[in-house]
């Protein structure tokens, strides 16, 4: 089957790697590809492109060059999930605002829409089924609906039963290869609330993991089963999946490792087989192509490193065939269409096939393990093998996730401007150059950053907040670290935390409104800051670390003297409202607010109202960044889903007069950290996106 190009859409001459494609007006490049938590892909069968949602638009890929495409949907982004239709021809695409589309791949024309906002659907998944009339979603309330493609109405809701909560935790969706059922593996999580420092189980009765079967058209549950990793035989009368030991309790096995097998007759809702012999967690099931065998893996031995494959007779549900010494042999089992077993091998560079039964190794296919073409193999892995009898484009390490991982909050220049800071997401700090446009590096590869900063003098700091433990790193160094604290388990610290810009100190929020401070130069844990009675939102130094500002979700804001730990003053607002962001000025004597409502400027010394800017209900402020002459103030947006902004403001103010020089209209979510370079030429604005725009401030002000 031969791969449809996807339209072109803006692709920008000479920008091969998309810095430039569909930049807001006033942006001069794009840094990050837009996407969290991995790359998400939707798989054609061709293999020869893919797609990759992210919340600025949907990224196309060609396979063999590792460089995009097409980038499309970038109006509003927030691709929240996509699925080809069988033969490639289509995508459905859907976004956060509860809108799907499904799209002609070769033109880019619009088939079909379906607006579901009236369910506030953010979509976990889009799934076509194999006859392509009707497409599978599941929502962030885990509530799964089928679609009629043609008719762009809703046809079904699937039936789970009464629920304490709702979450996003539909893990597993898929139709059955005949089209005429749907199944999904929901996740039911404990689901805890944190009030008054104590954390609470919301949902004690919880099921833990669940696979239900439904009819699509009726949304009548048909099999419900303890399991997940599940499978339709091919003639679609059978349903395996991983399964608890039932011998436990109901907690128990809602918290036990997955690793017996069930086979369920779905017809009549009957356990048509029960398998046990697999003695760590459950990776993979595969139907053969006759139905009557079913090949499994799991870990095993004591670390649980080495994989043992096994083969079922499913007629008498006994062990054909046990593949002992599969530590060489991979947990990715799959059966030829002409019924031979056969295992990938998902080594650190390469991908080995291998024929289980005569144990005889077929190809070496050049791959990550994080690769797109990994991926394209588990959904396709006939036709990879197929195909792949050469290697993919220049044999080099196919895209992996580092390409899309950023995650900018904050976002800071370095002093001579030519490099700016940002969080990896969840890992490490990245270095991009900002005339190249590009990453250079990643610091602290392998740590888990919850805050770093950028002090004057350049060097760089960073802070690992986990559980109860503080971990304080110079980040141009990858040894031990400078500093380390634990506190009290009863004391649960959050990623709300900021570094003194005379870099000394570190300040920490939690949960239950307490403020800890550490002097990591001296190994030594301060007085805490004691006075807030909720979820630290905001934690902010004056330039010269000697105070502190402070706001919660007690709806109360504060100013603290950080030597003795006592408290100066609170903010006298006109009403009860949280401080979404909080920046000094450069010379500490101006402290700017940012609240649903507005943005303050505030006498520092006196918490006396300087300036006051109201807002429009619909565009709240967050972020905020006083340019490096204190002249300049820009702030960013809050999103909020139900007032329908398609992109969010960045506004550039005169401290001195308060009126707005300029707008720019980027992002599709919050907009997080902003940073003036060193020269006032650039801003950089880091959003919940995951990318980073530089906007130039050349024709606005004075640099």
């Amino acid at each position: 089957m031969q791969s449809r190009r996807p339209a072109p859409f803006n692709v920008v001459s000479g920008d091969l790697e998309g810095t430039t494609w569909a930049l807001p007006e006033g942006a001069i490049a794009r840094l990050g590809k837009g996407i969290a938590r991995g790359p998400k892909l939707a798989l054609p069968p061709g293999g020869v492109y893919f797609a990759a949602q992210t919340r600025i638009g949907l990224w196309w890929y060609e396979m063999s060059s590792k460089l995009p495409i097409a980038l499309w949907e970038t109006e509003r982004g927030l691709i929240a999930s996509a699925d080809f239709s069988p033969d490639g021809e289509w995508i459905a695409i859907a976004n956060w605002d509860g809108v799907l589309k499904v799209m002609d791949v070769q033109s880019g024309e619009c088939i079909a829409r379906m607006d579901r906002t009236e369910a506030q659907n953010i979509y976990a998944h889009v799934v076509f089924s194999p006859d392509h009339k009707w497409i599978a979603i599941a929502n962030r309330d885990g509530n799964v609906e089928v679609l009629d493609v043609h008719q762009g109405v809703c046809i079904a809701r699937m039936d789970r039963g009464k629920r304490d909560t709702e979450s996003n935790d539909v893990a597993h969706l898929e139709f059955s290869p005949d089209s005429k059922l749907l199944a999904a593996t929901v996740n039911n999580p404990k689901v805890y609330s944190f009030r008054d420092g104590e954390r609470k189980l919301i949902n004690p009765n919880t099921e833990g993991t669940q696979t239900y079967v439904w009819h699509p058209e009726t949304g009548e549950a048909i099999v419900k089963f303890a399991g997940r990793n599940f499978i339709f035989s091919p003639d679609s009368r059978l349903i395996a999946g991983a399964c608890p030991d039932e011998t436990l309790s109901k907690t128990e096995a809602a918290d036990s490792v997955y690793n017996f097998i069930s086979v369920w007759e779905i017809a009549t809702g009957e356990r048509f087989a029960y398998l046990t012999e697999h003695s760590k967690w459950g990776h993979r099931i595969v139907f053969s192509p006759c139905g009557l065998f079913l090949a499994s893996s799991a870990s095993s031995g004591e670390d649980g490193e080495e994989k043992i494959l096994r083969v079922w007779e499913l007629r008498n549900g006994v062990e054909k065939m046990v593949y002992t010494d599969s530590g060489k042999f991979s947990k990715e089992p799959f059966y030829s269409p002409e019924g031979v077993l056969l295992a990938a091998v998902d080594r650190e560079d390469t991908i080995e096939i291998w024929n289980m039964e005569h144990r005889e190794k077929l190809h070496t296919l050049e791959s990550h393990p994080l690769s797109v073409y990994a991926n394209w193999f588990k959904k396709f892995p006939q036709r990879a093998i197929a195909d792949k009898k050469t290697e993919i484009g220049d044999g080099h390490t196919s895209l992996t996730l580092r390409e899309f991982v950023c995650y900018p909050d904050p976002v800071l220049f370095l002093p001579d401007g030519a490099t700016l800071a940002t969080k990896g997401y969840r890992m490490g700090v990245v270095l991009w150059d900002v005339e190249r446009k590009q990453a250079q590096k990643t610091l602290l590869a392998d740590k888990r950053i919850s805050s770093f900063t950028v002090l004057p003098c350049g060097n760089m700091l960073a802070a690992s907040i986990q559980d109860e433990n503080v971990t304080v790193w110079d980040a141009e160094k990858s040894g031990e670290p400078i500093a380390e604290f634990t506190e009290a388990e009863q004391a649960h610290l959050i990623w709300k935390t900021a570094f003194a810009p005379t870099g000394d100190r570190l300040a920490v929020g939690s949960r239950e409104g307490t403020i800890y401070l550490y002097d990591f130069n001296c190994q030594e844990r301060l007085k805490p800051l004691i006075g807030h009675t909720d979820f630290i939102w905001s934690v902010s130094f004056s330039p010269d670390g000697k105070r502190l500002v402070s706001s919660s979700s007690d709806k109360t804001s504060k100013l603290w003297d950080t030597a003795s730990g006592e408290q100066i003053g609170t903010f006298p607002l006109d009403d009860s409202r949280t401080l979404m962001g909080v920046a000094f000025s450069p010379c500490g004597s101006i402290i700017a607010t940012a609240m649903f409502g507005g943005l303050h400027l505030w006498c520092a010394e006196t918490l006396t109202t300087l300036l006051e800017i109201p807002q429009p209900q619909t565009q709240k402020p967050y972020a905020l960044a006083f340019s490096p002459c204190g002249k300049y103030l820009a702030s960013g947006t809050w999103w909020r889903r139900e007032e329908g902004m398609e992109k969010m403001a960045i506004r550039l103010w005169d401290v001195a007069t308060g009126e707005e020089i300029t707008t720019f209209w980027g992002h599709p979510t919050d907009v997080q950290s902003l940073a003036f370079s060193p020269d006032n030429t650039l801003l950089a604005s880091g959003s919940h996106d995951c990318t980073i725009l530089l906007w130039d401030l050349k024709p606005f002000i004075d640099a």
